[in-house]
């Protein structure tokens, strides 16, 4: 799969860009605040930018343990810097 594939899937960009405002998240927010997106589909999102080198995966910590948490690499900040611009054209546009 192309990095076009990867990106041009349905919540890829959404996740790209709740990472890039956030920062590092654990897969629970990230669920809760893309509502309608089922866990099956958002596994799948995250080990497609994941093998698309655009976010890792990182050990984080929580009450009850140690949970895995995703954040942009490099090259997904870059994606999101150029993302930003587009989601605010669109966010002028639709208000």
């Amino acid at each position: 799969m192309g990095l076009i594939d990867v990106v041009g899937k349905k919540w890829a960009v959404c996740v790209v860009s709740l990472l890039g405002k956030y920062g590092t998240v654990r897969f629970g927010p990230i669920q809760r605040c893309l509502s309608g997106v089922s866990p099956a589909t958002l596994t799948s999102t995250l080990r497609a930018l994941e093998r698309a080198r655009l976010i890792r995966r990182t050990p984080a910590e929580s009450a009850r343990g140690p949970v895995r948490a995703y954040a942009l690499t490099p090259s997904g900040q870059v994606l999101y810097e150029r993302l930003e611009p587009l989601a605010d054209w669109l966010s002028d546009r639709s208000g």
